[in-house]
């Protein structure tokens, strides 16, 4: 605890607080100000009578603000509640999105090995000096063969020359 010497209307006090000695100063100035005020305004008060109405003053203005500050907090509980429900559905979006961006990746690595894979085996069969393979199709782009199990074949007739 700090000592902060202060006059207040004209008298002298000692007081003991932990805050910095000038926001004490300035409650002392202005505390001592609106006495100043009161006796201006009615010359008849007493400096003691004139203390008595600044701390009503002021004990209203606190009663006041706490009264207000109790409207505005139960003005902001539906937007704080509306705010988090907001946050967890931002949360549950943002997983989603992150399974959905894996699975692109899954989807794309696959992809990228297929058609190595196709590669090679079109330059297998290149090398092996039969008929060009007919060329590829891309199943990712037609839809209608786009299902699960889905798995193209090669029809083979009993009538071809190569043997099986």
């Amino acid at each position: 605890m700090n000592k902060h010497s202060v006059f207040v209307a004209g008298k002298h006090f000692v007081l003991l607080s932990d805050d910095k000695d000038e926001y004490v100063q300035n409650l002392a100035k202005e505390v001592g100000d609106t006495i100043n005020s009161i006796s201006l305004q009615n010359p008849t008060l007493d400096r003691r009578s004139a203390a008595i109405l600044c701390a009503l003053d002021y004990a209203d203005d606190k009663y006041k603000e706490i009264e207000r500050a109790k409207r505005l907090t139960e003005k902001a509980q539906p937007l704080i509640a509306q705010a988090d429900r907001q946050s967890k559905k931002l949360r549950e979006l943002q997983k989603k999105l992150e399974e959905q961006q894996e699975i692109i990746e899954r989807l794309t690595t696959a992809k990228k090995n297929l058609e190595e894979v196709l590669a090679a085996k079109m330059r297998e069969a290149e090398q092996k000096g039969s008929e060009k393979p007919a060329e590829p199709v891309n199943v990712l782009a037609d839809s209608g063969k786009n299902k699960k199990g889905y798995t193209p074949t090669r029809q083979i007739s009993l009538f071809d020359d190569e043997k099986h």
